[in-house]
């Protein structure tokens, strides 16, 4: 059985060597900077035009 205490040792020591890795770049990034790419407003826009062409494509097939 994994220790919950070994899994929080693990936790901070990724934590340690990101902010080793990235130090002070790390404490400036924006929090949910990458939110913008999964909330697209071109992300609904693609998926209604790809199912726009799907229903086109049973209308052709029919």
């Amino acid at each position: 059985k994994f220790q919950r205490s070994r899994a929080f040792l693990f936790l901070t020591e990724i934590k340690r060597r990101f902010i080793t890795s990235f130090g002070e770049a790390a404490q400036k990034a924006i929090p949910y900077a990458m939110k913008h790419y999964s909330e697209s407003k071109d992300l609904e826009t693609i998926s209604r035009v790809h199912g726009e062409l799907d229903e086109l494509k049973n209308i052709m097939v029919k």
